[in-house]
């Protein structure tokens, strides 16, 4: 995984820790590393020992945003490849079957931040900041699903504005999710990974697939579809015998869930 080496990875008990990985440029984007981002992920689509994955950079920065040295295309195929590889890099994180969270310290910048806006949980560590400079470069930034996050008033004052704001404000408006304690980021999200991973990884995809289609259907059409997941997953025999261990543990008269 990652060919181009903009990034590394782990695997422990259901969670895969991904850490974008340019030091020398602040993990600013690149095609390369968003190629290595699809690739990287997409090993673990499939993999039932993955339940959650958590992005990061370091405990200084996620991302600086764009790496303007990108925009020097040689020619039209790197032009081209570098469109093909942002579209496919953010597609990955919007498509993804499984719950992804973003770890970000401080610089959340640009395309940065819109890697944590695609991620399905972000927390903070106090020093990160919030911000899309990018359209004071004439550049636009994805408006969806941020604007389904915080809202439209708050993402017009943050894409039309390019201004930037810190942890405390970004948790008041719903940007992200937590304010780790300092030099505990890493922590609280492989934490966070860890409680989603305590059950099946079928359970999780589905649970994950359910909140995404669910937010486009009429309360009638997603209860329907909300019952057909919880049948379908009765029958899977790992699910009926966690039920039945649960039920010897605390007696037949519990009926929780």
């Amino acid at each position: 995984m990652a060919k181009f080496g903009t990034m590394r990875s782990e695997v422990k008990d259901g969670v895969a820790t991904v850490y974008l990985d340019r030091p020398d440029k602040k993990n600013a984007l690149s095609t390369e590393l968003f190629e290595d981002l699809v690739e990287t992920l997409s090993a673990w689509r499939q993999d039932d020992s993955v339940a959650a994955v958590v992005i990061t950079g370091t405990e200084d920065y996620f991302s600086a945003g764009l790496d303007l040295d990108t925009m020097n295309w040689a020619s039209e195929a790197d032009r081209l490849r570098w469109y093909d590889a942002t579209y496919y890099g953010y597609l990955e994180l919007l498509e993804y079957p499984k719950p992804t969270i973003a770890a970000v310290a401080g610089p959340t910048f640009g395309g940065g931040c819109d890697i944590a806006v695609f991620c399905d949980i972000r927390v903070s560590n106090p020093n990160a900041k919030f911000g899309f400079p990018q359209v004071r470069f004439g550049l636009t930034p994805f408006v969806d699903p941020l604007q389904r996050i915080v809202g439209q008033s708050q993402a017009k004052l943050l894409v039309l504005t390019g201004r930037r704001i810190d942890a405390n404000e970004a948790l008041r408006i719903g940007l992200i999710d937590q304010i780790a304690e300092q030099g505990k980021l890493l922590e609280t999200a492989q934490g966070i990974a860890a409680e989603i991973a305590a059950t099946t990884t079928q359970t999780v995809v589905r649970t994950t697939e359910m909140l995404r289609r669910s937010w486009a259907m009429d309360p009638m059409a997603a209860y329907v579809y909300g019952h057909v997941q919880y049948r379908d997953v009765h029958w899977n025999p790992e699910i009926s015998a966690r039920m039945l261990n649960a039920r010897s543990k605390v007696g037949s008269g519990n009926r929780n869930g």
